[in-house]
């Protein structure tokens, strides 16, 4: 499988991206945005993505969103942006929901068990699942949802 796939756990606050080249994690992160929400920041937002999509030639982007009952006018305005990036810059766009993700990774019943499949997957992700159990602060969760969103698209274009 010869793609490029550019995961994001979208959020206005927190966001984790992860990015799989030729089926291999070859980055992921945790990105911040704790400043309140503007124009600056979404175009802040923006720019951190573009920068991978154009960096690591992104063909694909998958974002996991939340739930529709966790939809602010600021998330919908960010979601409608960064689709409109990802298609300018002629990447394939797809979104998913936790539900999604479950309805095809039917042992991701919750947190623990999300990232103990991903890691499974990525071992190389075992010192943030190591981590992310002993904090009470959980700060990882964005972006290991961000590798499983990736994760499952890529098995989905396998088949």
């Amino acid at each position: 499988m010869r793609m490029r796939i550019l995961g994001i756990s979208l959020g206005t606050r927190e966001s984790g991206i992860a990015l799989l080249s030729h089926g291999q994690l070859i980055h992921w992160q945790m990105h911040s945005f704790h400043e309140p929400w503007s124009n600056d920041k979404l175009n802040d937002i923006l720019k951190r993505y573009d920068r991978y999509i154009t960096q690591f030639r992104i063909q694909h982007v998958v974002i996991k969103i939340p739930p529709a009952t966790h939809h602010t006018k600021a998330l919908l305005s960010l979601l409608k942006k960064v689709t409109e990036l990802v298609q300018y810059r002629g990447c394939i766009v797809a979104c998913q929901t936790k539900a999604d993700i479950k309805a095809l990774v039917p042992e991701v019943t919750n947190t623990e068990t999300l990232m103990e499949y991903v890691t499974r997957q990525y071992p190389i992700l075992l010192p943030e699942q190591v981590q992310e159990l002993k904090s009470r602060q959980k700060y990882h969760i964005k972006m290991f949802e961000a590798v499983l969103a990736a994760h499952v698209y890529k098995e989905q274009m396998k088949r």
